[in-house]
């Protein structure tokens, strides 16, 4: 692996475990955006699933206290057989228009939300779930982004408390991320370099991530849902210009 692409997955990796730390999400989005410069898309998502699932493990271990444990099964379900489907969807298609429509999706809800317009009406409940679950896990499997999908509903459910909040959607990832680490493995996407770049990112995400939950436990739930939906503008408009 040449030198220019270690140091990009380091920088990425770290700065972006820090965002995801102190958020609850941003890691997929971030190190897709960057890595993908450097290594082939189908790489760079083996690369990036391996250091995902290090991270949404351990925020979801550091911030355990804070787990609903009975109302985990079903958004992890979902997540789990959306991020399945997106990912042979994305061996076998890369959908531009898609692409678009779901950052436009994420701009104008997100742009709902901090004028307090409550069109969508999202409560958190168990319909919600299934579907914002399993579209995050869709577009998960596709493009490794997951966390707007599923900031939407734990917004919803737990936007009281960042801490619950992070805790919980991290935890939704953990079944997903395992899966598509092993997907990523059976469709050959780990040629050496991608070996050595997850265990580069892996190792520097543990760090990163553990000095942004150490930011996560001092923010306030109002000041949390700012950040989070201005975090999801964004990406959608990122996404959009990306196409």
């Amino acid at each position: 692996m040449e030198a220019e692409v270690i140091l990009v997955c380091l920088f990425a990796s770290l700065l972006a475990g820090f965002v995801h730390g102190a958020l609850g999400m941003g890691y997929g989005m971030i190190t897709m955006a960057t890595v993908t410069l450097v290594v082939p898309y189908n790489n760079a998502a083996a690369i990036v699933a391996v250091a995902l699932l290090v991270l949404v493990s351990q925020v979801s271990w550091q911030l355990r206290k804070y787990i609903d444990w009975r109302g985990a099964l079903v958004p992890a379900l979902a997540l789990l057989a959306g991020k399945i489907s997106g990912i042979v969807l994305m061996m076998h298609l890369q959908s531009v228009y898609l692409r678009i429509a779901f950052g436009v999706f994420l701009i104008a809800y997100s742009s709902t939300q901090l004028m307090n317009v409550k069109a969508l009406k999202i409560k958190g409940t168990l319909w919600q779930a299934l579907f914002f679950c399993s579209m995050g896990g869709l577009f998960g499997g596709v493009f490794n982004v997951s966390g707007p999908f599923a900031s939407i509903y734990c917004q919803a459910k737990y936007g009281h408390d960042p801490k619950a909040y992070a805790a919980n959607m991290n935890l939704y990832f953990v079944p997903s991320a395992l899966v598509a680490v092993f997907m990523h493995i059976g469709y050959g996407n780990f040629n050496p370099s991608a070996v050595v770049g997850s265990g580069i990112m892996a190792a520097s995400v543990l760090l990163s991530a553990t000095l942004g939950v150490a930011v996560l436990k001092r923010l306030k739930a109002k000041k949390m849902y700012l950040l989070s939906n201005i975090y999801i503008i964004i990406m959608g408009i990122i996404i959009c210009i990306g196409g």
